[in-house]
């Protein structure tokens, strides 16, 4: 991503969503900051209905793993979402990067932005929240990304992590002629697996957000995860979750402000053998 990411918005929400109770205590768990592309503060609700100009409310959605990893393959199979303003996204995030003070900022990152309808962009954030270090590169695909389904994959190991396309490796940071060699070395914090959807206000980076493209949704057809064994220099399988239903221990939802849309629980759904993310307009009251 940009310089500007996944920033903390103080009483960003002064009342809760209507959500299940489970889901409620799942969210509360594990709470994560919005992200903020541009600008080192959160527009407010009259800021986002200029930007809009419409009269519409917009919601996205976000997935993220209970449990963290230090080092490990994370493979999805994805059919992602497109619309200009926007951006659809599978990444691994240290919990705490937000809170500054000392913290750590770790991210490793697939992201489908708005600007370009068929590539994704691969990142690692490392630094802190004021000092961050990104390290951003677009891979191209031969096809929109919302036309079908992909298999995206993340290594990371503790020395390099590598980004894989339907299998094929699109960037590798284990060789010298990556820029983020050494960026590597500063991912040292486990981070939990989460994907998302949702609208930001920086055109420069995703492009002018437009009403008319909504709703757009995010297709995961399963996750795999895979722990790293130092001994032998692989992987071994953890888990695989192939979304027949939720599965409540494993996974929470996002309920917090993600720039111009609000995160909610309702956006996260099992259907048909998927999990979909998805990003919808409502009419105002």
């Amino acid at each position: 991503m940009k310089i500007w990411h996944y920033f903390l918005c103080l009483g960003l929400v002064t009342t809760v969503l209507s959500c299940s109770k489970e889901d409620e205590e799942d969210d509360k768990q594990l709470p994560a900051p919005p992200k903020n592309e541009q600008n080192d503060s959160i527009p407010d609700q009259n800021q986002d209905d200029n930007f809009t100009n419409d009269d519409f409310k917009y919601y996205g959605a976000e997935l993220y793993t209970k449990e963290s990893f230090k080092y490990g393959r994370f493979e999805a199979r994805m059919k992602m979402a497109y619309a200009p303003g926007c951006i659809s996204s599978m990444f691994l995030y240290y919990n705490d990067s937000y809170r500054g003070n000392g913290k750590v900022w770790n991210e490793i990152d697939i992201e489908v932005i708005g600007k370009n309808p068929s590539a994704f962009q691969s990142n690692i954030i490392t630094g802190e929240l004021t000092a961050k270090v990104t390290s951003e590169k677009m891979h191209n695909l031969s096809s929109p990304v919302n036309s079908d389904y992909h298999v995206y994959t993340i290594e990371w190991k503790p020395d390099g992590v590598i980004w894989y396309l339907d299998g094929v490796v699109q960037r590798e940071t284990a060789v010298m002629s990556d820029m983020t060699y050494k960026q590597v070395e500063s991912l040292v914090e486990s981070q939990s697996l989460r994907f998302n959807l949702w609208a930001s206000s920086s055109v420069g980076w995703v492009g002018q957000f437009n009403q008319k493209n909504i709703p757009i949704a995010q297709y995961i057809d399963y996750v795999k995860v895979y722990d790293y064994d130092a001994e032998t220099d692989s992987f071994v399988e953890r888990w695989t979750d192939d979304f027949d239903t939720f599965n409540s221990s494993r996974w929470g939802k996002g309920n917090w402000q993600m720039e111009l849309v609000m995160e909610r629980t309702a956006n996260v759904v099992v259907e048909d053998g998927n999990i979909v993310l998805k990003l919808t307009k409502e009419q105002k009251q």
